[in-house]
C-alpha cells in the first residue's frame, strides 16, 4: 500500500498513455484480422499489461534503477497491472459496466477496511499454534475466502486474490512466509498454468495451414502494435510529465515486455468462453505467447541503446 502511495504523477501519465494507446491498437488491429467487437477487445486487453521483471533487471544490471526513469517504469507498471486487473474483471462481468464498477468499489472498500481491521489479528493466531506451517495455512485460508467472495460478487476471483495479496503483503509477518508460498507457485501452480496453456495452443486446429498463417499473421501484428503502442503511449505520458524526449523514450522502451498478466488475459478468455470459437481462442492465446517471448528478448536491448548516450 505505501509503494502504490509513492508512484506520482509521472507514473500514473505514464500508466494512462501505456493502456490507452495499445488498447486502442490491439482493437484496431483485432478489426484488421477479422475478429469480432468482443474478441478484439480482449486483443486491447492485452496488450495493455506490462511485465517489467526483464527491465528491472536490464535497469539494475545498468545501475540505473534509482533514477527517475527507472522508478517511474516501475510504479507505471504497478499501476498497469491494477488498472488491467479491473478492466479484466469489467470484461468477464457478466452485468453493465456501471454495475460491475459499483460492485468492485464496494468490494474493495468493504475487504479492504476489513482486512485492514482483522487480518493482522488474524494472523497472529495462526502464530499462536504451535503447528508446523500453521502460519502459511491461515494465509491460504485468507486468500480462499477474498477469492471466493470476489466470485460470488461476480467481479472475477483474481480481484479478491489481489486484493488479499496486498492485505497480507503490507504487514510484517508476510516475510515468514514468502519463501513457502514461491514454493507452492513454482512448485505446482505456475507450471501446472503453463502446462495448460501449452496444450491449448494447437487444439483445434486440426493441421490446418490456414490457422498457422492467421496465428503467424496475428503474432506480427500483436508484436508490432505492442511495442509502438507502449513506445508511443508511455513516451507521451511520460512527456506530459515532464521528462526530456531521451527520457520519454527510455521510460517507453521499458514497458515494452508483457508476460504473465497477458497470458491471465488470454487463459481467463478462453475458461469464459469470450471468444466465438474455441480455435479462435487458441489462435490469440498463441500469439499473446509469442508476443510475450519476443518482447522479453526486445526489451533489453532496446533499453542499453535507449540509455547508451545518455
Amino acid at each position: 500500500l505505501t509503494k502504490l502511495k509513492r508512484m506520482g504523477k509521472p507514473s500514473l501519465f505514464v500508466a494512462i498513455g501505456g493502456i490507452i494507446v495499445p488498447f486502442v491498437l490491439g482493437v484496431g488491429a483485432g478489426f484488421v484480422i477479422g475478429f469480432s467487437y468482443q474478441e478484439s477487445i480482449i486483443i486491447g486487453l492485452i496488450l495493455i499489461a506490462t511485465s517489467v521483471g526483464v527491465s528491472i533487471r536490464t535497469l539494475m544490471d545498468m545501475h540505473v534503477l534509482d533514477s527517475d526513469v527507472g522508478m517511474t517504469i516501475l510504479g507505471s507498471a504497478v499501476i498497469d497491472d491494477v488498472l488491467g486487473i479491473i478492466l479484466l474483471a469489467f470484461i468477464l462481468g457478466i452485468e453493465s459496466p456501471l454495475f460491475i464498477g459499483i460492485k468492485i468499489g464496494l468490494y474493495f472498500l468493504i475487504f479492504l477496511y476489513l482486512g485492514l481491521k482483522v487480518i493482522d489479528r488474524v494472523l497472529d493466531l495462526g502464530e499462536r499454534i504451535h503447528l508446523p506451517k500453521a502460519f502459511l495455512s491461515f494465509t491460504l485460508a485468507i486468500f480462499l475466502f477474498y477469492t471466493y467472495f470476489s466470485y460470488r460478487a461476480g467481479i472475477a476471483g483474481i480481484i479478491g486474490a489481489f486484493v488479499a495479496g496486498i492485505l497480507i503483503g503490507q504487514t510484517i509477518k508476510s516475510r515468514k512466509i514468502i519463501d513457502d508460498v514461491e514454493t507452492i507457485g513454482y512448485g505446482f501452480f505456475i507450471p501446472m498454468f503453463f502446462v495448460w496453456v501449452g496444450a491449448n495452443i494447437w487444439v483445434g486446429a486440426e493441421s490446418d495451414f490456414g490457422v498457422f498463417v492467421t496465428i503467424l499473421i496475428l503474432s506480427v501484428l500483436l508484436i508490432f502494435v505492442g511495442v509502438i503502442g507502449k513506445v508511443f503511449g508511455c513516451g507521451v505520458g511520460a512527456k506530459i510529465a515532464g521528462f526530456s524526449s531521451r527520457e520519454s523514450l527510455q521510460v517507453g522502451v521499458g514497458m515494452v515486455p508483457r508476460m504473465e498478466l497477458a497470458l491471465i488475459i488470454a487463459s481467463a478468455a478462453i475458461s469464459h468462453k469470450m471468444f466465438g470459437s474455441a480455435l479462435v481462442g487458441h489462435q490469440i492465446l498463441s500469439a499473446t505467447i509469442l508476443l510475450t517471448v519476443i518482447s522479453t528478448i526486445l526489451a533489453p536491448v532496446l533499453i542499453k541503446v535507449a540509455f547508451k548516450s545518455s
